[in-house]
């Protein structure tokens, strides 16, 4: 399944990066992707936020709801285990299922957010939907102002801040490992070049290959949450 080339660069390497698609978890990825009549592509634009907060609201609402039935699985456990064995250790998503963070990653950088989270408008503080009493339009509990999901609407650019950050940690990385990775955005598929370009070993785990697939030292093929959860097995042995 591993090579040995690859696990004894896992055992060298101290700075090691894994950057996740939105398919780890598939229920959450069809939810975000397939359900509530496209909302994702259709309603969540800065548009509708502004235009009509109740019903961009109700749509965000829904799609929480039925987020809430989703939960981590092995592949997200093991990547909390693997963050847990190493002092310098990344997770970099593109998802915004927050189930990373629910999992337990705290060295955790979320490119286009988290669907379960808010961020105020005004103040920037982040926070959570608390009780199903809350209203559908949330406020900002430190300062009053309107809310917005934190989460990267259709038409807005990753956060710079948080996309140097994602920059820095791919071009310190020694290990660099892409998990469920599909269709790439060109700032996402930037990050495992920097990588390379950087020194680092390249390691794809995949079902099929990828567009990023040929710029990689290995691919390793096969159910991306049992891949990962047989190399902390495989980790835990040596």
């Amino acid at each position: 399944m591993f090579t040995n080339k690859f696990i004894q660069r896992f055992l060298k390497a101290s700075q090691i990066v894994v950057l996740t698609g939105d398919t780890l978890c598939t229920e959450a990825h069809d939810i975000l992707t397939q359900g509530n009549n496209g909302a994702l592509n259709e309603l969540f634009t800065i548009d509708q936020l502004k235009n009509d907060q109740q019903k961009f609201w109700e749509n965000v609402k829904k799609i929480r709801q039925q987020l809430a039935s989703c939960k981590p699985n092995l592949g997200h456990y093991a990547l909390v285990d693997l963050e847990n064995r190493y002092d310098d250790f990344t997770l970099i998503t593109t998802s915004i299922d927050g189930l990373h963070q629910i999992a337990g990653n705290k060295n955790l950088i979320e490119l286009r957010g988290n669907i379960r989270r808010n961020i105020c408008q005004s103040c920037g503080k982040r926070f959570y939907h608390l009780r199903e009493d809350d209203p559908v339009v949330p406020v900002c509990p430190a300062c009053g102002n309107s809310a917005r999901p934190d989460v990267l609407l259709n038409d807005e650019t990753i956060d710079e801040q948080i996309l140097k950050k994602a920059q820095q940690a791919a071009a310190d990385a020694e290990l660099f490992i892409t998990v469920c990775l599909k269709e790439v955005h060109k700032d996402h598929q930037a990050l495992p070049l920097i990588a390379k370009a950087n020194g680092a070993y390249l390691v794809e785990l995949n079902k099929e290959p990828g567009v990023l697939t040929d710029s990689m030292d290995e691919f390793v093929a096969g159910n991306p949450a049992k891949l990962l959860t047989g190399l902390v097995l495989l980790l835990e042995k040596i």
